[in-house]
């Protein structure tokens, strides 16, 4: 079959190099001029690193075994992180149980409930059970109000701001399990992986091999409008491209493909409008000197213009990067102003958050910044969520749909995206 594949992230790539892999021809088109998507890739000294933050988990299965597949196991290696939280203009270790033992900010009695929350997410199974009830609810009746409003509550509003209060216990619950996951059987180590050369590196690999398989992918190539024809095919206008394919797989926002495909279908396309998202600021600073001895900082604190402060070299090594390499993450509405700022304006706002958190961080350790900006970079996880989740299969013939949003009740990262991806390929193979 001739099949089209609309994104070339990591759950488009992993799905056609699925669909070339049983001999099918398989036609990429990807909106930027880079392949990857959220695991694309840019260059800090003479080392390639994820544009966006990432790691895997031990518990990280599918993109483990890819990792493999790929003859990219010697790239990979597994780290024990250091962690903390910013609260109350301080920073606190947080990286073990015995660190929330001794966590000041909160009442012994809450650390104590706060503890066997997380160590509860962890064996408990059934995501359903949260559906119905908002993160706020179950924190409280599981941690206490005094945990909600030090820690959660800022956090919360930090990831999903005006939607805040409408979050589903399901994505908290997410979250704590998949913490508990990365320790394995010791609750006190934790490790994660990263991949020489970035994550990207993956991606690579499998572009390599769809095309050498008879595939096409084509960068800079944004599609405008996806049409049904009479005879079962599709159309597809692109920015330098118009073509005919069998079959077709859209792997971005939902809300984009109700915008793009023409057809008599309105109930199905309002259906994909509901989805609603959260976009993110991703701003990577080079730094001459560490920030701090942590790889992960959440602040738990409002008033600061970022959620994350991530010092990816406490983790991985000064590698070839020739600095210290921080993320300073940021969640907000497309509609915020500070999404579409100036990225002066952002670096300005930035920085100064930078210096409240670290009041020795001055310009001159700025050696570079990169600025990456995601519109689609994470679903809102409302009550009753599992409901909203449109199909794979769609209800045009031949069209199928592969997004973050399918993903539920996992949360975003990698190898949920691998799982998709081997997930929408083995569906459209088996409707061949």
């Amino acid at each position: 079959m001739n099949i089209a594949i609309i994104g070339a992230g990591l759950t488009g790539m992993t799905a056609g190099l699925r669909l070339s892999q049983k001999g099918n021809k398989v036609t990429i088109y990807e909106k930027e001029n880079y392949l990857g998507g959220l695991a694309s890739s840019v260059h800090v000294g003479s080392e390639a690193i994820d544009r966006f933050y990432h790691h895997i988990f031990l518990s990280d299965l599918e993109v483990l075994t890819l990792i493999d597949e790929l003859g990219l196991k010697d790239r990979l290696n597994w780290y024990k992180p250091k962690n903390a939280i910013y609260i109350d203009n301080s920073i606190h270790p947080f990286t073990s149980p015995f660190d929330l033992l001794c966590f000041k900010p909160l009442s012994f009695i809450s650390r104590i409930r706060m503890g066997i929350m997380v160590l509860a997410s962890k064996f408990n199974k059934d995501y359903l059970s949260f559906e119905t009830i908002t993160a706020k609810e179950w924190i409280i009746k599981n941690s206490g109000r005094e945990a909600w409003q030090k820690v959660w509550e800022p956090l919360i509003k930090s990831k999903f701001d005006i939607d805040s209060e409408r979050i589903s216990g399901t994505w908290i619950w997410n979250k704590l399990k998949l913490r508990g996951s990365s320790r394995g059987k010791n609750l006190n180590k934790e490790m994660l992986g990263y991949l020489d050369g970035a994550f990207n590196k993956i991606v690579e690999k499998m572009a390599e091999r769809i095309i050498q398989s008879g595939g096409n992918i084509l960068l800079d190539n944004e599609v405008t409008t996806i049409i049904k024809n009479e005879s079962g095919s599709f159309d597809i206008v692109s920015k330098n491209l118009n073509a005919n394919y069998d079959q077709i797989l859209f792997t971005s926002s939902p809300n984009l493909l109700s915008d793009i495909f023409q057809g008599p279908y309105n109930n199905y396309k309002e259906s994909l409008s509901r989805i609603r998202y959260k976009a993110n600021i991703c701003v990577l600073l080079e730094l001459s000197q560490s920030l701090s001895p942590y790889y992960w900082i959440t602040v738990a604190q409002e008033g600061l213009p970022f959620v994350l402060i991530i010092e990816h070299t406490n983790l991985v090594g000064l590698k070839n990067y020739n600095s210290h390499v921080v993320y300073l993450s940021r969640y907000l509405d497309i509609s915020d102003p500070l999404y579409s700022a100036s990225d002066d304006d952002i670096i300005n706002e930035f920085a100064d958050g930078l210096k409240k958190v670290f009041p020795g961080v001055n310009r001159q350790m700025i050696k570079n910044i990169t600025i990456s900006r995601a519109p689609f970079a994470q679903p809102v996880i409302t009550l009753g969520y599992s409901k909203t989740i449109p199909d794979i299969i769609s209800p045009v013939k031949g069209l199928y749909l592969a997004s973050m949003s399918q993903i539920y009740p996992e949360d975003r990262g990698l190898n949920y995206a691998v799982r998709l991806g081997q997930k929408v390929a083995n569906e459209i193979l088996g409707n061949l």
